[in-house]
């Protein structure tokens, strides 16, 4: 599935040394996805050479792609 990133995300990924290819991965294989509003969804996966906790891409999926909106590190699930 196609990948869209809003400027802020690209900006946010560049402050933390998140790559498109782990963005992807992150959508693509998540260790966990939940709600953020009606249509943006949190998709976090702890990403090995991270010393931070998770890597978290908040997206709207799409029919077609996602629509990346930010993209955060330091992230924890709270249980």
């Amino acid at each position: 599935m196609a990948v869209v990133f809003s400027k802020h995300a690209v900006e946010k990924m560049f402050q933390r040394n998140v790559s498109a290819d782990e963005v992807e991965m992150i959508l693509d294989d998540p260790d966990g996805v939940f709600p953020q509003s009606r249509d943006k969804s949190a998709f976090y996966k702890s990403l090995s050479g991270h010393s931070d906790n998770a890597i978290a891409v908040v997206a709207v999926k799409q029919i077609e792609n996602f629509e990346v909106i930010t993209v955060m590190h330091n992230f924890e699930v709270k249980k």
